[in-house]
């Protein structure tokens, strides 16, 4: 069993003692009681920790050795994680509250795919290009100045951006901290994880496997910090750059102070998605995957949750009746027992949050179709029930705001045009979703709407491809080779045309050249 209290940091390769007396006490979401604890960090170990990674980059060859040592150490850490993923399984189900369906097939393997996946990425990503061009045709023919010749020839190198900060958030903290973490070091990079306060255990669990296998001393580093040291991380004189998981209010704070000091940022943020169901959806196969993209997979608390769902007037006391009809064999339970479909809510203060949001919408106009309260039965842990909300209008906060729980709003559109303006009709554009039996409909759909990311008949979050955000949904993206491409910078290192680069440079390089035609 993995341990489930922790009295020390792991900082430096080593387990660290730590002068401060407070605690983070981990609650059980799902019986409300305490499960283990963690220290919490003053900003000595802030400094600690950042003053491992920076030595670790500035003072050893980390940055610089052959990225396949690198990605042999994350795929050895992936072997690992894959050996405990039953014991990380229980141990997320009960720090979490979601259910063990979703941890054995996602919230625990996932993290083996990041760091198997961001290996096999490293291995092949072209981290040098010589690149050669004659660009006197596009001058109109000329040959350009010594200040700036059109015939030119670098090598560019793409560097590790230095020590990163990362932070995830509580509702995918093994799969949070893997996406990040893993591109960061097959790219170079050293890194100090900030834990989320409910639910830190699974990450300081990892942290031994870090060390089992053998990752040099401040390359990986974790602690746990509240808001006041966690803003101390991020404006951290030695920190090169910050990669946050969250709410776009502490997103936009964490965006400002990285701005001020000209620092990268990754920011992944809050989301209003909308699934659109077009007049001619096969409604026998669009409910499930509408529930399956929304209420039931983790609590609502997903940032790419559905929470809205557009439909016309023709279909929607249709769509309503079906959808009700199933949430209503959603079983609300104990996260461990099997054939459970939703969990409760990660602690009592957020349960409150999302009630309160329910009971606004009513006040502002909307109407319960089903659910709106606690479950009955459920007094212990934070549950509530699967809740679907009609005669929601676009200005309504409920339609506006992330509610990051079990909660649905239906809004009506004219027609598709109408549609995509709802869709568009927020602040946010990290997700969204069209239902169609016409598919070739829904890719021209799709490119309407202003969101990172988008799928037709579902939703998935595609780990080979970019995800991130639009508008306050965030900067930056995570995911893919793109996730890679985040945590370097390109250098470029120029020689004058008439001499040869050395062999031994362009051995070790792609050669792109660029030309172009008088006229072309």
């Amino acid at each position: 069993m993995l341990p489930r209290s922790y009295s020390e940091f792991y900082i430096d390769g080593q387990w660290r003692p730590t002068e401060s007396t407070e605690k983070f006490t981990v609650v059980s979401p799902s019986t409300g009681d305490p499960i283990g604890e963690v220290p919490r960090a003053t900003r000595t170990d802030i400094d600690a920790a950042v003053e491992a990674a920076r030595r670790a980059f500035y003072e050893t060859d980390w940055a610089t050795r052959p990225v396949a040592e690198r990605a042999e150490l994350c795929e050895a850490l992936a072997s690992r994680l894959y050996e405990v993923k039953d014991e990380m399984a229980e141990l997320l189900v009960d720090e979490l509250g979601c259910t063990r369906m979703l941890a054995d097939v996602y919230q625990a393997v996932a993290p083996t795919l990041h760091w198997n996946y961001n290996a096999e990425v490293g291995r092949h990503y072209p981290f040098q290009e010589v690149r050669k061009a004659d660009l006197g045709p596009l001058a109109g023919g000329s040959a350009g100045g010594m200040i700036m010749p059109y015939e030119t020839q670098a090598l560019v190198v793409k560097e590790p951006v230095g020590v990163v900060a990362t932070m995830v958030a509580y509702n995918f903290t093994m799969p949070g901290t893997s996406q990040k973490v893993a591109p960061a070091i097959v790219a170079g990079c050293t890194v100090v994880v900030k834990v989320p306060e409910p639910d830190p255990l699974a990450v300081f669990a990892l942290a031994q496997l870090v060390h089992d296998v053998g990752f040099p001393p401040g390359v990986i580093n974790i602690v746990a910090a509240g808001p006041e040291e966690s803003a101390y991380l991020v404006s951290h004189p030695d920190v090169d750059m910050v990669s946050f998981t969250g709410s776009t209010t502490v997103g936009s704070h964490i965006g400002r102070e990285c701005g001020s000091l000209i620092r990268p940022v990754v920011l992944e943020l809050g989301g209003k998605s909308a699934a659109i169901v077009l007049d001619d959806a096969d409604l026998e196969t669009t409910v499930p995957t509408l529930l399956g993209v929304s209420v039931i997979p983790s609590s609502g608390q997903s940032c790419v949750c559905q929470s809205r769902f557009l439909v016309s007037e023709a279909r929607h006391d249709e769509l309503v009746e079906r959808l009700v009809t199933a949430m209503a064999d959603i079983k609300v339970g104990d996260p461990h027992a099997e054939g459970t479909d939703m969990g409760p809510l990660i602690t009592e203060a957020h349960r409150e949050h999302v009630l309160g949001m329910i009971h606004r919408a009513v006040e502002q106009g909307a109407k319960v179709a089903f659910g709106g309260r606690i479950p009955e039965g459920l007094d212990k842990g934070w549950y509530v029930e699967p809740t679907l909300l009609v005669d929601v209008t676009p200005d309504m906060e409920i339609a506006q705001e992330e509610v990051f729980g079990p909660v649905v709003a239906v809004l009506r559109y004219t027609d598709e045009d109408d549609a995509v303006r709802i869709a568009n009709d927020s602040r946010y554009g990290l997700a969204g979703s069209v239902y169609t039996t016409d598919v070739e409909r829904g890719f021209r759909l799709a490119r309407r709407v202003r969101t990172g990311t988008f799928s037709v008949n579902s939703f998935s979050a595609d780990f080979n491809s970019p995800f991130g955000g639009f508008k306050e949904s965030g900067i930056g993206r995570e995911h893919g080779v793109a996730g890679l491409e985040g945590y370097l910078i390109p250098k470029t290192i120029s020689v004058d045309p008439s001499m040869s680069i050395p062999d031994s440079v362009v051995e070790q390089a792609d050669v792109v050249t660029t030309g172009a035609r008088k006229g072309a």
